[in-house]
């Protein structure tokens, strides 16, 4: 047996594992600091933020909070993501403990 469809599908969108850590560190924040921001992720690109975003959000992992009368939007974790979050912590370390 293969892995589950949604397993995969998070496996093919660039940025999820970085925008959980990201967000599992600093709360909640700010759509637009999910992209071309080095100090939080290696994202250059709006669109595939935009794409790492929406299936976590379909997934049920974070949650979003508009401000009225602005555009902006802030992004956190929901508890369930807040448990995806620490086995993507978990994994990093794993790999870190490889290197050794």
């Amino acid at each position: 047996m293969t892995c589950s469809k949604k397993l995969i599908e998070l496996e093919g969108q660039r940025g999820i594992l970085q925008i959980t850590i990201a967000l599992q560190k600093n709360g909640e924040v700010l759509y637009g600091n999910l992209y071309n921001n080095r100090s939080l992720v290696e994202i250059s690109n709006n669109t595939t933020a935009k794409r790492a975003l929406d299936l976590l959000l379909r997934h049920g992992l974070i949650s979003q909070r508009a401000i009225e009368g602005r555009k902006a939007i802030y992004f956190r974790l929901t508890p369930k993501g807040e448990r995806f979050a620490r086995l993507v912590t978990e994994m990093e370390q794993i790999l870190d403990e490889f290197e050794q």
